[in-house]
């Protein structure tokens, strides 16, 4: 059997090792054609250049590195490189930025040809090329070098997920990747990321769907969806799950039908997903109760802004009077809402902001328990509607590969966004996970933060913290003393 290896790099350091989910669909397809497939994980495998130096010597067919847009493109130049000083082996990137960037990705010299778009029958059509020494210039979704001229073929049709293999779960060591961590600190958790679907529907003009796929939303059947998640229960005993899914609920009858096989089973389980603030709008008593009843106890939902001429701008297709109607809903059904938020918009004023931040405490007005994280920093992607806009507005593209690595979603690096701006956004990710600690039942000294917190959050206070410093060596304090 010919040898294929597939290469994960690192993400994001101190981030949880979801499943490479990436390598495993495209891996589907080459196990069930009989090639030998090797998956390698620089975030689980310590000795992962010893690892590749090992698989390099059976010579593979190629080599194949998963990469989206930001730190994991340095980590995938790294591997790469090493490949080719060490063998003659095909590189092949794929995966959301090689996909959206193919021209500039095979700028580089490491890397010889990309797959274009979903790579399950791409790869699997490249392998057989490849193994059968046929020429491949013709291969739809590739893209590759020739006479030192980049060549990139026509894109392949979205596949069907129902005729897929089943996934091969046995190229890695899925204990890696199973966390303890409930999402509602109810039981003692296994979860596991997963996926149902892929694509979305939505026009969303900060969001990769776009140009990754086409606003075309594609799912598994309920049936299916359910027999895969089954298996996954039986074999790791397992009993939660990460849905991965852009858009889970796109389809309320499917979503209705794995819940009602789920109940039916009676699995008893808890899983986190996604969801679009109007979908729960849409929602009735009925469905809503139906969703929790079979395990979906925590949902997430991209609010992004508060200004509605932000939100106009991004192309949200949300009102701030669904999110409160949300925000009560989900209260009312018992089910844990994570709201999500991004800054640094094009355009987007210090009075926009401060839209989203009263937005932030009305949520938490009505229930206490939901969730806000730190909110996100609007980066220009690439496939992104706002990326010419943010071009427009002064921002210069990275002009090679290695450039993008820089970009995330933490980082202020838009040029709009001055030190004002960068400083109120600093503050309020770090103020926000103490809004309305007054009204929950603490020490009376957690409860006075709370009140000056409120404060600060009423009159817009956030360009100043210096109290922060002072809190944070109280934490550093209370920390130190415990260990001795």
């Amino acid at each position: 059997m010919a040898k294929i290896v597939l290469f994960f790099p690192i993400v994001e350091e101190g981030q949880r090792n979801l499943l490479p989910l990436s390598l495993l669909l495209v891996a589907a397809s080459l196990v069930e054609a009989k090639y030998d497939v090797k998956i390698i994980d620089q975030r689980v495998d310590p000795d992962w250049k010893n690892s590749v130096l090992k698989e390099l010597k059976s010579v593979p067919l190629f080599f194949g590195v998963s990469v989206l847009t930001g730190n994991q493109i340095l980590h995938g130049l790294e591997v790469s490189q090493l490949v080719k000083e060490n063998s003659d082996a095909l590189v092949v990137w794929g995966g959301v930025h090689p996909s959206l960037m193919p021209n500039e990705t095979l700028e580089n010299k490491f890397i010889d040809l990309v797959v274009i778009g979903e790579g399950e029958k791409t790869l699997l059509e490249l392998a057989n090329r490849l193994n059968n020494h046929q020429d491949y210039s013709d291969v739809l979704g590739v893209g590759y070098k020739k006479n030192n001229q980049i060549v990139v073929n026509q894109p392949r049709e979205f596949i069907n997920l129902n005729d897929q293999p089943k996934i091969p779960y046995h190229l890695i060591d899925v204990e890696k990747y199973i966390s303890c961590e409930s999402s509602t600190v109810s039981r003692s958790t296994r979860d596991l990321s997963t996926y149902t679907s892929r694509g979305c529907p939505h026009r969303c003009a900060f969001c990769y769907n776009e140009g990754f796929n086409k606003r075309k939303w594609r799912g598994q059947t309920a049936q299916r969806a359910f027999d895969d998640m089954k298996k996954l229960i039986d074999d790791y005993k397992l009993n939660s799950f990460s849905i991965q899914d852009d858009e889970f609920f796109t389809n309320f009858e499917r979503v209705k039908k794995f819940c009602q096989l789920i109940i039916e089973n009676n699995l008893d389980l808890e899983f986190v997903s996604s969801c679009r603030v109007d979908y729960i709008c849409r929602m009735d008593e009925d469905f809503l109760q139906l969703i929790r009843k079979a395990g979906f106890k925590t949902l997430e939902l991209g609010i992004e802004t508060g200004s509605p001429r932000i939100s106009e701008m991004i192309k949200k297709d949300v009102t701030n009077e669904q999110v409160l109607d949300a925000v009560a809903k989900l209260k009312q059904s018992g089910i844990i809402g994570k709201y999500c938020f991004m800054s640094g918009f094009p355009n987007e004023t210090i009075s926009d902001m401060f839209q989203t931040t009263d937005l932030m405490r009305k949520i938490k007005m009505i229930d206490l328990n939901s969730r806000i994280p730190c909110w996100r920093i609007f980066t220009p992607f690439p496939g992104i509607e706002l990326y010419n806009t943010a071009v427009e507005n002064g921002w210069q593209p990275p002009q090679d590969l290695s450039e993008w690595a820089s970009y995330d979603f933490q980082t202020v690096k838009m040029p709009w966004v001055n030190k004002k701006m960068e400083r109120i956004i600093n503050n309020v990710a770090y103020l926000v996970k103490f809004l309305r600690l007054q009204d929950k039942n603490l020490s009376i000294w957690h409860r006075l933060w709370g009140r000056w917190v409120d404060f600060r959050w009423r009159h817009h206070w956030f360009y100043f913290l210096p109290e922060k410093e002072i809190l944070e060596s109280i934490i550093n304090i209370r920390k130190r003393c415990r260990k001795n």
